[in-house]
């Protein structure tokens, strides 16, 4: 029986050396519940299409936070049209209740509706097996199934210790086998989720023509979510842009859309305000906390901490304790380390601190 070597991957293997890595098709993450979208995966979909690899995309389910089904759906509809007719889409279904079957079935249709194909579902054998998957099975919704035998490394494609494939209810036999999470590939530093697609590349190429509608016909954008841009709160996407995630110039226009305007605000907002604009924004919480923060008032980040200690200390360089400080807690507001707090004022474990107390911050 031919097979296709399946690689997938999400935000935490970043940008792969694909041309360097031996692999038959890539099944990357596009979007997860109804916010998140992976700033990486145009990028690596882009590079698999130009090296000819067959194309598969994935939406990680989040239905125990309460989303409903057709919003996730419309969600991943939305920021991955242009990938129609171009990879098979994918359900994964990993959340915490893996229980809902009528949801992924709900998930399942829609997303067929809208890409005129049928999507596969993903979930490990024994989810398979504990619930009612029959009318998924009926509906002729593919199964990837997820069975490791260890967590021992595999290296270049030898499954030897790959052990028994998945057994499973409800479908005479599985799309994909996902085999092992720690593959090793040349040309990856890290470790790889390995699946094997049960046909050849024409078989892959009919369940992404499913039923021969539209879907087999539109083009691919250069980013997906281009209408649109990506989802999440401008604060995320100003830390991912000040990261370098899209990029600069042309390049970060088109992969932030039509948020490029609201990001690139609020960053030319950062370099032209003075310090003292900047600190009152922070306490305000308008720049986050840790390295968010610091991120993304960039090269101005010591200037505004400073300044927030100035003022929270009376310019004295000391701090009064209120009623429900902690030295975290301090040390967070201030910017200060607040273990160099306790230092400076000689305090030890059980780093006991009262209200009215006045310690010296600076």
């Amino acid at each position: 029986m031919a097979i296709l070597r399946v690689i997938d991957a999400a935000s935490h293997q970043g940008e792969m050396n694909q041309s360097a890595m031996e692999f038959d098709a890539l099944i990357v993450k596009a979007t997860e519940g109804t916010t998140y979208v992976n700033p990486y995966c145009d990028g690596e979909f882009q590079k698999a299409l130009k090296l000819g690899k067959k194309l598969g995309i994935y939406h990680f389910a989040r239905n125990a936070s309460g989303n409903t089904a057709d919003a996730e759906a419309n969600f991943f509809i939305q920021n991955t049209r242009g990938y129609i007719g171009k990879a098979i889409p994918v359900l994964d279904w990993e959340d915490s209740d893996q229980s809902d079957v009528a949801w992924a079935l709900q998930w399942l249709q829609l997303v067929e509706k809208a890409y005129g194909c049928k999507p596969l579902i993903y979930m490990s054998e024994s989810v398979v097996n504990s619930y009612d998957w029959s009318k998924a099975a009926a509906g002729n919704y593919g199964l990837w199934c997820a069975k490791y035998a260890d967590y021992v490394p595999d290296y270049n494609w030898d499954m030897a210790g790959a052990g028994a494939a998945p057994s499973v209810k409800w479908w005479s036999t599985v799309a994909l086998w996902q085999w092992t999470s720690v593959g090793r590939l040349n040309g990856h530093s890290g470790n790889l989720d390995c699946s094997v697609f049960y046909g050849d590349g024409a078989a892959w190429d009919k369940y992404v023509g499913g039923s021969g509608q539209q879907g087999g016909t539109a083009p691919v954008p250069s980013n997906p979510a281009a209408d649109s841009g990506p989802a999440g709160s401008v604060l995320d996407l100003v830390y991912h842009t000040m990261k370098g995630t899209y990029g600069d110039g042309e390049t970060r226009r088109k992969k932030l859309g039509s948020r490029y305007e609201e990001v690139q605000g609020v960053i030319d907002h950062i370099a032209s305000a003075p310090v003292e604009t900047l600190a009152a924004e922070t306490l305000q919480g308008t720049y986050g906390n840790g390295t968010i923060r610091e991120t993304v008032l960039g090269s101005k980040y010591d200037a505004v901490q400073r300044r927030i200690n100035d003022s929270q200390s009376g310019g004295t360089g000391y701090y009064t304790v209120q009623s429900g400080d902690t030295l975290s807690g301090i040390g967070s507001k201030l910017g200060v380390n607040w273990q160099r707090i306790a230092a400076a004022n000689g305090i030890g474990s059980p780093y006991t601190i009262y209200p009215g107390q006045r310690l010296r911050v600076k």
